[in-house]
């Protein structure tokens, strides 16, 4: 026998016919086929998407190529998705009952869209079409079998397919509504949950409908290819329901007496009302109605041979009979059998147990948060952490990779081993996202934003002994770029004449390995004013020279001390890495002409000054999700202003909802922490913050991130709130941990040990001395 949920095509009955054959169609169970997607919850709405045959005829054959299309707008006025997004289109390959579901749906409900792209040739109405393969509809994926499909939908942002609906229902994935005959939209689940005034779901009222039209042919014998339960008419009834079939040679003259009797039994197991029929439920079928079960009339009339071994079946013990060599007994039961009872009976109590676990954790379970990227702002992350695990009840598990930005864009946009899903929740860095990392989110239907929450200069650093420099754009560029390689240039001397180095001294430049937003800040800063002389373009990965003057360091603390220990040395670190280590500054003119050191900038306000212009210029876009990558607040005018400032940003996915809820919910805490400075720490560790008018446009931004339904967000306790304080979600500022009291401590003790060793240092402290021997007569 064969088996499948559409009838035989009329080309191969018409072969079998011809071939001197008849084949019987007996009809085993109904079915729905349901329309899936992955389009994010909360850009949906409330009122599930939509989705009415022409549209879906559109869609699959990539008339419509996008979510926010007008067309599909037009049933869906709250879609909120980002512009533009590409529809990921799954489609099966080899020949599909599934496929010949939808697109016979499809052709008998709106033939006019159902056509192919470029020609308007139709697309046909069979289990095995051509689909688009156009450079126009490249986001049509073929996929392998209904596994293939939910895989499809569930790795993939913004896709849609069809599958029997169980099989979309069991994954929990979101379903397209479609609108019945009736004028109704419903998904294929509220169909088959919703009971007729007949005691019918919205499946097998499909199947009633057809008995009562007599769309079922009176003969088993006969061409069935035209029969299909597409949009029946009735409130409930689903549109696109398959009849699925038992094929079977009319002739069983050839068979043994054995495999005609058993593959009757068999058939008269599947249709029974009380065997087989009843087992349908469980995988999400719907039995075939009375009226449609003809087996009893279509087994007289097949050819069989001169004896056929009458199996029977045993539901209770009989005693002696039930012994018999024909006999199918309920009552025999095998190891395999038996076993498999045994797990099922495991598998009910292991999830009894994982669901009072999970009430469990939902007080108690550790909430991870890991994030990646730009070293700069390490010990403030690291102290924002370290105090939300310390004042939060439940367990946090919070860690932060100082890489550097461009580790962190990497590993925040994902790659294809992944799927192009984050290793962190949130990545950092110095710099904006670069078009080519954000191009790449974009085409994956990813949403991100910036949200800046520091500033801090780039300064230039160097190690000639007794020497204070000074340096315009073009002298760095020609440094940094190699065309200059001794101290003793005239280029240098010309800008420092008291410069004093031995003859042909090489200057010995460090520069960042891998991505740096250093780097980013440095060249981007020559890019914009030295052009001409530095040839490497605005980079985080640049083009460096491999002559002997120039190493490669790694990170911030690779940099510190390769200046420090590196005579004749020059390079460039976040200025205050270089403060914190005594380095001697470079000297670098901004756009007003005035030459400064960053920390002589920075006490003039010049940090915040340059962030200040960039908002009033309109540097920073309006909207957190847009492309950032040309963003950049380098060489920015005032007399206070220093020209290489970094913003420090954010990367965070606008779409939060497939997110753990309890991580989420701590990536919110954080987020909110770093952005209204929490206990100044923007400032302790050197930085400046942003102006409150980029403050607000990025509190604004942070809002409209789009987190889990039923997240429950954590609270700050900073004021004693008698019994809700001790509540699960609240971070409190009366927790304290031991080791924040002796870090505290220990800080004082610095602070007074330092004023004392100052005080020593200083006039009046260390008494000067004066020593001589010689007579005696004298010493008094």
């Amino acid at each position: 026998f064969g088996s499948g949920d559409i009838p035989m095509p009329q080309d191969l009955y018409n072969s079998i016919k011809g071939a001197g054959r008849d084949m019987l169609h007996v009809p085993l169970c109904l079915g729905a086929i349901g329309i899936f997607h992955s389009i994010p919850a909360a850009e949906v709405g409330t009122d599930g998407l939509k989705l009415s045959p022409c549209i879906l005829a559109k869609i699959f054959s990539g008339q419509v190529t996008t979510w926010d299309d007008a067309a599909i707008k037009a049933d869906n006025p709250n879609l909120a998705v980002p512009a533009n997004t590409r529809i990921q289109v799954g489609r099966r390959t080899l020949g599909s009952s599934s496929t010949g579901g939808l697109t016979g749906y499809l052709t008998a409900k709106c033939s006019a869209d159902w056509t192919m792209v470029g020609t308007g040739a139709p697309m046909g109405s069979s289990g095995d079409i051509t689909w688009p393969t156009s450079p126009a509809v490249t986001t049509f994926t073929a996929v392998y079998g209904s596994p293939g499909m939910q895989d499809h939908i569930a790795k993939n942002k913004y896709a849609i397919g069809y599958l029997d609906a169980g099989h979309g229902h069991m994954r929990s994935f979101q379903e397209a509504k479609l609108k019945n005959e009736d004028g109704l939209w419903l998904t294929s689940k509220t169909s088959m949950a919703t009971v007729d005034a007949n005691g019918n779901n919205g499946v097998a009222a499909a199947g009633k409908a057809a008995v009562d039209a007599s769309i079922i042919p009176a003969s088993a014998k006969a061409d069935w290819s035209a029969v299909n339960l597409y949009s029946k008419a009735g409130p409930s009834t689903w549109p696109i329901v398959l009849i699925s079939y038992l094929y079977l040679n009319n002739n069983w003259a050839s068979m043994s007496p054995d495999k005609a009797g058993l593959l009757k039994v068999f058939v008269d197991y599947v249709v029974d009302s009380n065997m087989g029929q009843p087992m349908l439920k469980e995988f999400s079928f719907d039995p075939i109605p009375t009226a449609m079960n003809k087996w009893a009339s279509i087994y007289v009339d097949i050819t069989k041979p001169a004896t056929v071994t009458a199996f029977t079946f045993e539901p209770a013990t009989a005693a002696w009979t039930g012994q018999g060599d024909d006999v199918i007994s309920a009552q025999r039961s095998d190891y395999n059998r038996w076993k498999l009872e045994e797990v099922s009976v495991a598998l009910v109590s292991v999830t009894s147990r994982l669901v009072g676990l999970e009430s469990s954790l939902n007080d108690y379970g550790i909430v991870p948060l890991h994030g990646s990227g730009t070293t700069n702002p390490k010990t403030m992350f690291a102290k924002t952490m370290k105090n939300m695990q310390h004042e939060a009840r439940v367990p946090m598990l919070l860690t932060y990779r100082s890489v550097g930005s461009g580790t962190g864009m990497v590993e925040f946009v994902g790659d294809a081993a992944s799927g192009f899903k984050s290793y962190n929740h949130f990545g950092s860095g110095d710099i904006p996202m670069d078009k080519a990392k954000y191009d790449v989110m974009a085409a994956k239907g990813e949403t991100m934003v910036h949200l800046p929450f520091c500033m801090g200069p780039i300064g230039i650093f160097h190690h000639v002994p007794g020497a204070l420099l000074t340096m315009d754009a073009c002298l760095l560029a020609k440094i940094f770029g190699g065309l200059i390689t001794t101290w003793d240039h005239a280029d240098i001397k010309a800008q420092n004449p008291g410069l004093m180095v031995p003859a042909g001294q090489p200057i010995k430049v460090g520069h960042r390995t891998l991505g740096s937003s250093s780097t980013g800040g440095l060249a981007g800063y020559l890019a914009k004013t030295c052009p001409t002389s530095w040839t490497f373009g605005d980079c985080s990965l640049c083009p460096w020279p491999t002559t002997a003057g120039f190493t490669a360091v790694q990170g911030t603390p690779g940099m510190q001390a390769y200046i420090k220990d590196t005579a004749f040395s020059i390079g460039y670190l976040d200025a205050g890495q270089g403060h914190d280590f005594n380095l001697h500054e470079v000297s670098i003119p901004n756009k007003n002409g005035k030459f400064r050191t960053s920390f002589q900038s920075m006490a003039l306000g010049g940090v915040a000054q340059a962030g200040a212009e960039a908002v009033t210029s309109g540097t920073f876009p309006t909207d957190a999700s847009a492309d950032w990558s040309a963003v950049n607040v380098y060489n920015m005018p005032g007399d206070p202003t220093w020209p290489i400032v970094l913003v420090s940003y954010l990367y965070v996915k606008k779409d939060q909802t497939a997110t753990n809820p309890k991580t989420a919910a701590a990536l919110k805490a954080f987020i909110s922490r770093i952005l209204n400075n929490h206990v100044g720490v923007v400032e302790e560790f050197g930085f400046t913050a942003p102006p409150t008018s980029v403050k607000t446009q990025t509190l604004a931004a942070a809002a409209t991130i789009v987190y889990p339904t039923g997240m429950k967000s954590f609270i700050e306790e900073d004021d004693t709130n008698p019994i809700g304080g001790m509540a699960t979600n609240v971070i409190s500022s009366k927790r304290i941990a031991f080791d924040d009291y002796q870090r505290d401590v220990m800080a004082a003790q610095i602070l007074t040990l330092q004023a004392t060793v100052s005080g020593l240092t200083g006039n009046g402290g260390i008494t000067t001395q004066l020593h001589g021997s010689g007579t005696t007569n004298p010493k008094t």
